[in-house]
């Protein structure tokens, strides 16, 4: 479907018989998707395209979901530096597609610039660092949160200050540091209205104060199976509550397809209002966008559990323990509380199927992390003791106790 012809879009020379763009610093080879979208836009000379317009351009032959898209415009914007809330090149047009804003000019043969391959977020208009916060409602108490960059996701230092300690104060998982990240992400959307990151956040924090404490604060709960179990969730106050969180979240989706963290907070509330077919869309776009997403991971073990399905409930916190692994490094102080917890939860879930090899496998993972972890030293020792190896299991628990890591469970 593409032209091959050269084009002038604003300060960017798009050679799409290349697949590449050249800017003032330097050369972006596009994924071909990528440039069949940025040409198919600039051809439509600034009309409104929609979603079915687009995909059926994109991928005549095949049958796409919204997904492939939202990612495929995640990455054009990724490499334009673009800004969905106020963008010079994307525009989104709500509930009906998208259309290219810079004027497009013909060019004439140019020497060629050398490429840098688009991997981290290249060229963006302006730095961006925006702490996500993830929602606990797996069978940790916290799911972790961890600071992730959000290409699109642009604003002035104020906001961005005010995001980061929002999402500070929601991580905690305390009643009032809810409430606290509640009124910061209001003074978020006061002063940016479109803000997806503070709208999904503040979906997040009204879902929370449903789950964990209740309308009335009285409420002890750590996990959505809980809640659901009070009956609580579904009083009419509860839903009423939830419904603003759904539309917060919503419309943080619609203002910025391609904001993992939208997609999380609208998985969370959809599962809290027991849509889990919803939900587990949500959390599956995040996951598109963000493969290495290990909170929308952990969300997602609980919805399988939830609905029968506890062995894909295993694996995604494997998957959640690896990709935490991966991201330890630039996340220490976010992920280092969580991380053993959900390597605990891997090796008992093992240890409940019968795997008594990959349950062993497990704790002692966790315990090459955190050696002086009580439950994985019990667990690890019953194993050992249900295997015969009642020597091993001792050496564990006296190691523990001295150590002062506490007495270990016999």
């Amino acid at each position: 479907m593409r032209a091959e012809t050269a084009f002038q879009m604003g300060p960017w020379r798009v050679d799409p018989g290349l697949n590449q763009i050249i800017g003032p610093e330097g050369g972006v080879e596009l994924e071909p998707q990528v440039m069949d979208l940025l040409v198919y836009l600039a051809e439509a000379n600034g009309e409104v395209r929609s979603r079915d317009e687009i995909a059926s351009a994109l991928w005549p032959a095949a049958s796409v979901n919204d997904d492939a898209l939202s990612r495929t415009v995640w990455k054009l914007r990724q490499v334009l530096g673009d800004d969905a809330k106020s963008p010079r090149y994307v525009q989104t047009v709500s509930r009906r597609g998208y259309r290219l804003l810079e004027t497009i000019e013909p060019v004439n043969d140019a020497p060629q610039t050398p490429l840098r391959k688009v991997g981290a977020p290249v060229f963006l208009a302006a730095a961006v660092v925006v702490m996500i916060s993830l929602v606990g409602i797996s069978v940790l108490s916290r799911s972790g949160a961890a600071p992730r960059l959000e290409p699109s996701i642009q604003s002035n230092d104020e906001t961005l200050a005010l995001l980061d300690r929002a999402d500070g104060f929601y991580a905690q998982y305390t009643r009032a540091d809810n409430e606290a990240a509640l009124r910061l992400y209001e003074r978020v959307l006061a002063q940016d209205p479109d803000s997806a990151a503070a709208l999904a956040g503040q979906a997040n924090a009204l879902t929370q104060r449903v789950i964990r404490w209740g309308l009335d604060g009285e409420a002890n709960r750590t996990t959505l199976t809980q809640a659901l179990q009070s009956g609580e969730m579904q009083t009419q106050r509860a839903q009423a509550a939830l419904l603003r969180a759904d539309a917060l979240a919503e419309e943080a989706t619609e203002l910025d397809p391609g904001h993992a963290r939208a997609w999380r907070a609208l998985g969370l509330v959809r599962a809290a209002q027991s849509d889990f077919d919803a939900a587990r869309r949500a959390y599956d776009r995040a996951l598109v966008i963000d493969p290495e997403n290990w909170g929308a991971m952990i969300n997602l073990s609980e919805l399988e559990a939830l609905t029968g399905h506890p062995e894909r409930q295993a694996e995604l916190l494997a998957r959640s323990f690896e990709a935490m692994s991966r991201d330890y490094a630039d996340n220490p102080v976010a992920i280092r509380p969580w991380h053993s917890a959900v390597g605990l939860s891997v090796a008992r879930l093992r240890a409940d199927a019968g795997e008594a090899q990959q349950a062993e496998l497990w704790y002692r993972r966790v315990l090459a992390l955190d050696p002086l972890n009580a439950e994985a030293v019990t667990g690890l020792a019953a194993v050992l003791r249900a295997s015969g190896d009642v020597a091993g299991a001792d050496a564990l628990c006296r190691e523990l106790e001295a150590a002062g890591g506490g007495r270990c469970a016999r």
